[in-house]
């Protein structure tokens, strides 16, 4: 692995690692609101320890997108913005991203920035050079933001393919969005997105040893009926095909299908005669079995 390779992830790694509890944010299924009742808070319940964390993911991302772009060199942070590329969808989700970072950092250490908690938003504002840095986001909203940073630095340099990491980056960029509830800066509103198609985030499966054929101009992936519901099983087949890895997620398969011509999105980013990384190997760990030994 390269340097480069090599920071990027540990700047991921920098990122606090969460137990796999449950994610919790709010969905309003009707127009017509209904609040609940809850004790009065008895201090300041503006969640400080994740708004220092958003700041280190700005700098974090900020770093990385410099050395990709520009050669790590330095410059304003909208002058930044608006130099970076809009060539990939990567490339406009990690723009947007790094625009509403920019405003939690330099509203938090601005000496006429204010936050403050007010029914569950975290209220963050500013007039800063003229302009009005507004983000009311749930404090949810700041964990994603942390976590789609340390996911674009985990896969920097990561086998996975590019619409893999597309796919998944423009999940949590879909769910930070409706976390916030209003924002302002120099260019106004964010950018949407359409989605392509819905991709789990939350949780992967992995499997190795896929069966497949080649029927015409498709490949064919034999799952059992107890695997083809993708929003309940999210695997993703690693699959050797003509020498070459592909990991290819059950969402890009219609009924068990992929068209041929599409398979090449999903080669694995690795260099030929390049292997998986060492730690892909406890993903896939299988028990030895010993012949005519007592089950257990």
């Amino acid at each position: 692995m390269s340097l480069f390779g090599k920071i990027s992830a540990a700047m991921a790694d920098a990122a606090p690692r969460r137990l796999a509890l449950p994610e919790h944010r709010q969905i309003e299924l009707y127009t017509r609101r209904k609040s609940l009742e809850f004790e009065a808070p008895d201090e300041d319940r503006v969640p400080y320890a994740q708004l220092a964390g958003v700041v280190g993911a700005f700098h974090r991302l900020e770093t990385l997108l410099a050395a990709r772009h520009f050669d790590g060199e330095p410059r304003p942070s909208w002058a930044f913005y608006t130099a970076l590329p809009r060539d990939t969808p990567g490339d406009k989700l990690a723009s947007q991203l790094y625009r509403i970072l920019r405003i939690v950092k330099l509203v938090l250490f601005d000496p006429h920035g204010h936050v403050d908690l007010d029914d569950g938003i975290v209220k963050i504002g500013a007039v800063i050079g003229g302009a009005v840095l507004t983000l009311d986001m749930t404090p949810a909203g700041l964990t994603l933001l942390e976590s789609a940073v340390a996911f674009i630095a985990a896969h920097e340099r990561s086998p996975y393919p590019k619409p893999y990491v597309e796919a998944l980056l423009a999940e949590y960029f879909l769910d930070i969005g409706a976390e916030i509830k209003r924002y302002s800066d120099e260019g106004r509103n964010l950018y949407q997105f359409r989605r392509v198609r819905p991709f789990s985030r939350h949780f992967r499966f992995d499997c190795d040893n896929p069966k497949f054929a080649f029927d015409g101009d498709h490949a064919v992936f034999d799952i059992g009926p107890l695997y083809r519901d993708a929003a309940r099983y999210p695997i993703d087949l690693f699959v050797v095909i003509g020498a070459a890895l592909h990991i290819v997620p059950v969402e890009a398969l219609s009924e068990g299908r992929i068209a041929r011509a599409d398979l090449g999105k999903w080669r694995a980013r690795l260099s030929d005669g390049e292997r998986l990384p060492a730690e892909f190997r406890a993903r896939f760990a299988r028990e030895a079995i010993a012949v005519n030994q007592p089950m257990t």
